[in-house]
């Protein structure tokens, strides 16, 4: 039986995801792309990481901002605020 996720874990997989699906994503500007995976990695950092709610709801605005249109990607992203719910 596996064990279950905790929160942390869960957002740690969802970035993943959304990390992947930029990667693969044909359509999207590289532009875009190097604008998204850096503020993912900054939002990981500040929501998982250091465990800082202020800065991370600030990065989670902007990768909001910066997938809008993308309803793959705005959909595993509107999933997060279930986790952390500070960003809400």
């Amino acid at each position: 039986m596996t064990k279950p996720l905790s929160d942390t874990e869960r957002v740690r997989k969802l970035i993943e995801r959304v990390r992947l699906l930029v990667a693969i994503d044909d359509e999207m500007p590289a532009e875009r792309k190097l604008e998204i995976q850096p503020l993912l990695k900054m939002f990981e950092r500040a929501a998982v990481d250091e465990e800082d709610p202020e800065l991370a709801a600030r990065y989670y605005g902007e990768l909001r901002l910066l997938v809008a249109g993308e309803a793959n990607l705005e959909a595993l992203l509107s999933a997060v605020p279930v986790f952390l719910p500070y960003l809400r």
